[in-house]
């Protein structure tokens, strides 16, 4: 599981949650055994099928054709959202109150990056955007040394 996920969401009162490119399922795992009514989805069709081995819930989906009525919280890590204004619509139209995006550290035109992200919100107020050091012994990510992190809510009307 992303230890991001961990600090950033083991305060938060249990709702539901959408895991954006849940892999094998460690965080949509780690979410459910705290009490979440949580949902991956992943391009992969033998990724999701070890979560439903697993007794998770999880689906095959492109991100871009996934509908679904908007989750509590929001969690991508790694994830391949389009760095387009389809694709923050999207990410916006999901995220009912709170969303925790993790990538590497890179530039990329046509994925989305948080800092690029952060700029392109329209619906959810940016609440963090930090770099952090991350050590990963081995493995395709180890030579990543940093990820940025946003974590960002849904915007409430001032009262009037």
């Amino acid at each position: 599981m992303n230890a991001t996920l961990v600090d950033e969401v083991a305060d938060l009162r249990p709702g539901t949650a959408l895991d954006v490119g849940c892999g094998e399922g460690a965080d949509l795992q780690w979410l459910t055994d705290r009490g979440w009514e949580a949902l991956g989805i992943d391009f992969a069709p033998t990724a999701v099928q070890r979560c439903l081995d697993r007794g998770l819930h999880a689906e095959v989906a492109d991100y871009n054709e996934f509908e679904h009525e908007p989750f509590d919280l929001v969690s991508v890590h790694y994830g391949g959202v389009p760095a387009t204004e389809e694709g923050v619509a999207k990410l916006e139209a999901l995220t009912g109150d709170v969303l925790v995006f993790v990538h590497h550290d890179l530039e990329s035109d046509a994925v989305a990056m948080p800092a690029w992200l952060a700029e392109n919100l329209k619906e959810l107020e940016v609440v963090k955007l930090d770099k952090r050091e991350r050590r990963v012994e081995g493995g395709a990510g180890a030579h990543h040394s940093h990820d940025v992190v946003l974590v960002a809510k849904r915007r409430t009307e001032a009262a009037g």
